[in-house]
């Protein structure tokens, strides 16, 4: 009877392991990044604009997909005519990675918010910069090192009317 509640117990303590071992990957190769404030004063050069936005992405390297969601309002250049991530550093500027909205993505809405899935196809570089096209593991080790920003562009300021550092999503962002 002893050797029968035994091996029980060893089977118990077996599942009870995997299934912990289970929760704790399901989430692996995930991760959430975010911008919280795109104002003007971030453009480098700094722009005075009441525009706002926010950005959040969710990254599932296992599937080699970026969800996101992006969102803009008051914007006093017009509508916006591109809106991308860019691989730069705070206060430097940098070539475009992706596009969020225009280019190989839908068209920007005046104001308001843009969804949409960055797939490996979806990314153009910058090169130059050492994160080549279609490379999506560049481009999440950027996002994940706060080595890239938002952009969203349009015809009065076609640098950037606002802009935000990308950040883990546990990190506050300040500016």
């Amino acid at each position: 009877m002893r050797k029968y509640l035994f091996a029980l117990l060893v089977i118990v303590a077996a599942g009870t392991t995997l299934l912990v071992a289970a929760f704790a990957t399901a989430g692996a190769g995930q991760n959430k990044v975010k911008a919280d404030t795109l104002n003007g004063y971030q453009e480098g050069p700094a722009i005075s604009s009441i525009g706002t936005g926010s950005f959040e992405a969710s990254i599932d390297e296992d599937a080699q997909t970026i969800t996101y969601k992006l969102s803009y309002q008051d914007l006093e250049g017009g509508s916006p005519t591109q809106a991308h991530i860019h691989i730069g550093k705070r206060a430097e500027n940098g070539g475009v990675s992706v596009f969020l909205c225009a280019g190989d993505k839908p068209a920007c809405p005046p104001s308001g918010t843009v969804t949409g899935v960055i797939i490996p196809a979806n990314i153009v570089g910058p090169a130059v910069q050492g994160v080549e096209p279609g490379s999506f593991a560049e481009l999440v080790r950027a996002l994940r090192t706060g080595n890239t920003y938002v952009n969203v562009h349009n015809a009065r300021w076609p640098g950037g009317e606002i802009r935000a550092q990308v950040n883990d999503f546990n990190q506050r962002e300040t500016g």
